[in-house]
């Protein structure tokens, strides 16, 4: 997943105060540099880590805590903040104020020439659609950049194997599993996703969710279903709908020859004409209908058959 990485500073989009940090032996890119100043002294440092709180840097020198310093980022970009803890080889500082990530990835990107317009690794916490044959099973993605994705391997996937990921409001993604260990894996995407795709979906994420503004599930309280046939066969299956160019990972929770009910992490307009695809029988096209509580209710446009509701069942009876 590191392969083609140009620097090696981990970009987050949690705002998490700035923690020592272990290196990472697996990652051979450089890390961006920075100047660390203040009335007393200007120290050249390189960024381990920059979150909307406040970064990790690499810095030959062991600073004051509480000391008000500025950090000078090659973009142009000055950061006003405080030492929050330093050791002799590395300190936390702390912003004063909230920092856009994605602002400062952007204008990282727009101070150099083309050719060198990469995107380095993102901290994220998204869910994802690993495809592998005909099935399809939901983790969490923990990284991301041009190059690849890094995800909780709660899965049984094994090194060389070869996969499709589908994130949240991007195509699919072919790619190949790198490496796995201690509970996760990366994996290598066959062709690198470009930084003008990347930036404006990372954005996107930052500002609260790859999906369109659906409302969070009531922990604890199940919606009512939006299919009135008794007959429906309930399911909690993973599957993907795309609507235009762009998929989105979805539940499908109930189902009947007619009518498919899934739960998305965005809205879906009424009428909008889009394409499910369900593991076990395969993709159909559908239309909106209704959406509530991040369910969507759509009409298919091709009933299914007995013998499809009979796969998805795994031979039980609708309720």
């Amino acid at each position: 997943m590191e392969q083609g990485l140009t620097s090696a500073t981990i970009f987050s989009l949690a705002a998490d105060a700035p923690i020592a940090l272990p290196i990472d032996t697996e990652v051979n890119a450089a890390l961006d540099a920075g100047v660390l100043a203040s009335a007393s002294g200007r120290y050249d440092c390189a960024i381990r880590k920059f979150s909307a709180a406040g970064a990790t840097l690499s810095v030959d020198a062991e600073l004051p805590e509480g000391e008000a310093m500025h950090l000078e980022l090659a973009n142009g970009q000055r950061l006003e903040g405080t030492i929050g803890w330093s050791t002799a080889e590395e300190a936390g500082f702390l912003f004063d104020s909230p920092i856009d990530v994605i602002g400062t990835l952007a204008r990282n990107l727009a101070s150099v020439p083309d050719e060198r317009r990469q995107v380095p690794r993102v901290e994220l916490s998204q869910t994802v659609g690993v495809h592998r044959g005909d099935r399809i099973e939901f983790v969490r993605a923990r990284n991301v950049s041009q190059g690849g994705v890094g995800i909780e391997a709660r899965i049984d996937v094994a090194v060389g194997e070869p996969v499709q990921i589908t994130f949240d409001g991007l195509r699919p993604l072919g790619g190949t599993v790198r490496w796995v260990r201690r509970g996760l894996a990366g994996i290598a995407f066959d062709q690198q996703l470009s930084w003008q795709v990347l930036i404006p979906w990372l954005r996107n994420v930052a500002r609260g969710g790859s999906g369109t503004g659906a409302a969070p599930l009531t922990i604890g309280q199940e919606p009512e279903s939006l299919i009135p046939d008794k007959k429906v066969l309930r399911l909690d299956s993973p599957s993907r709908v795309r609507e235009g160019v762009r998929w989105w990972n979805v539940r499908v929770r109930g189902l009947t020859p007619h009518l498919v009910e899934f739960e998305a992490q965005t809205l879906f307009a009424r009428g909008a004409k889009v394409w499910l695809d369900i593991p076990g029988i395969g993709g159909t096209p559908a239309k909106v209908l209704e959406t509530g509580h991040n369910r969507t209710l759509c009409e298919f446009g091709i009933p299914l058959r007995q013998e499809d509701l009979r796969i998805l069942s795994g031979g039980r009876q609708a309720s």
